[in-house]
């Protein structure tokens, strides 16, 4: 009798904890970033570790999908209408050839999902190939059929950033948190988010990541990013949290 292999990544328990990002003109929360975690404890803390041995183990498309599956089942649609839920996903499982199946699956299992999910696409290097494919377009335009919003994530922290935004149109481009990381004592780079803030405008939704500080906060109000992520507007929290659908202000 054959006995299919399961690996040590395959195993290991997943659960996803939430961010929230605001629409600082609004004063509004507008979506979430779903953040997947192993709660037994073996990758705490180093989650690119986790899909660095799928990788390795030639399981990163299985765990991709699984984290993406569980992400969206579990978020609370109907709590949290009119609010977006971004889901991280890397560019090789966008073109892997059961994807489209695998899309096709999760649109039928949750029926809410048709404009309200938001698939971020990973910036690596290992993947950089895989933008230069035809089938990224064509993907994207899958997803697009389903419903399914674009964003690119980490931008700034590529090289091919710019030319990514151009070639592939994203609905939400989301500035790598170098850029909110003493955003207030740095005239460089509020010209720079200006710059893109006013490519971007009518074009797709400019989130900027890592806001940690208050500085940096009212640099990127003064400076009018629409939209902002980070530990000092909200704390990634379980949908189980009693505090999970409480809005609090932003400052």
């Amino acid at each position: 009798m054959r006995v299919s292999y399961i690996s040590p990544i395959q195993m290991q328990k997943i659960e996803h904890v939430y961010q929230s990002m605001w629409n600082v003109t609004n004063v509004s929360i507008f979506g979430h970033e779903a953040l997947i975690r192993f709660p037994e404890g073996r990758f705490e803390g180093n989650i690119e570790a986790a899909f660095a041995l799928a990788r390795t183990e030639g399981t990163l498309y299985e765990l991709d999908t699984r984290s993406i599956a569980e992400a969206i089942i579990h978020f609370p649609f109907e709590q949290l209408a009119g609010q977006l839920l971004f889901v991280n996903i890397y560019p090789s499982t966008l073109i892997h050839p059961q994807f489209p199946l695998f899309l096709d699956q999760l649109v039928t299992s949750v029926p809410g999902l048709h404009g309200s999910v938001v698939f971020e696409v990973n910036e690596t290097k290992q993947e950089e190939a895989c933008w230069d494919m035809p089938e990224m377009k064509e993907r994207m335009a899958l997803l697009r059929e389903y419903g399914i919003a674009i964003a690119l994530d980490d931008i700034g922290k590529g090289a091919a950033g710019l030319q990514k935004i151009i070639e592939f149109a994203p609905d939400y481009i989301k500035l790598d948190r170098y850029f909110a990381d003493g955003l207030s004592s740095s005239t460089n780079k509020q010209e720079m988010i200006s710059l893109l803030l006013h490519y971007a405008k009518d074009k797709m939704g400019v989130i900027l990541e890592g806001v940690e500080k208050e500085a940096d906060f009212a640099a990127a109000k003064a400076i009018r990013v629409p939209l902002i992520q980070g530990y000092l507007l909200g704390m990634p929290k379980k949908p189980t949290d009693s505090q999970f659908c409480q809005v609090h202000s932003p400052r």
